[in-house]
């Protein structure tokens, strides 16, 4: 049989439940902000989808033996190929206007692109063309910065990384 003393000593204090409700109201402070701030979020979906994207640019031509372009123009990115291999033309046809972009592999869009509201994105310089090697055309590294985030292009390698410090 349980005594009365024993009985009352079952469950939390008050104590404890308001320092615990405290805690909890703490926590939601500091964190409901960054789960309601989709900026954020926006920016950091650019960056990631940006950075592949160029691997992907790269690897394209690797595996066709055409350069390919990644163009940086008004907060937007877009993935070209030369017209014909080997002759380093990435201007759109009138006749076929999606001839030269690369397709997007995941939803099969004709024009492999991306672009967010809001968010600012900007190059050191507007084009980097990857070769069938896979290094760029260009003897200078490519800075790209999406946010407060950036990537860097090296030219030799045309390998592509976060370098945001």
């Amino acid at each position: 049989m349980m005594t009365q003393r024993s009985y009352h000593n079952l469950g939390f204090t008050l104590v404890e439940l308001i320092l615990v409700i405290v805690l909890l109201g703490i926590l939601s402070a500091v964190a409901a902000p960054r789960f309601f701030q989709r900026s954020s979020f926006d920016a950091r979906v650019l960056f990631d989808d940006t950075l592949n994207a160029l691997r992907y640019t790269q690897k394209i031509a690797v595996a066709t033996g055409c350069q390919t372009q990644f163009v940086v123009t008004d907060n937007s990115y877009s993935l070209l190929k030369e017209q014909n291999c080997g002759d380093s033309d990435f201007s759109e046809d009138s006749d076929e206007p999606n001839k030269n972009k690369i397709a997007n592999p995941v939803s099969g869009a004709a024009a492999y692109q991306g672009e967010q509201a809001n968010i600012s994105l900007s190059a050191s310089r507007q084009n980097t063309t990857f070769t069938a090697l896979g290094h760029t055309v260009e003897s200078t590294d490519n800075v790209i910065t999406i946010g407060h985030r950036t990537i860097t292009i090296i030219a030799a390698t045309g390998f592509s990384y976060d370098s945001t410090p």
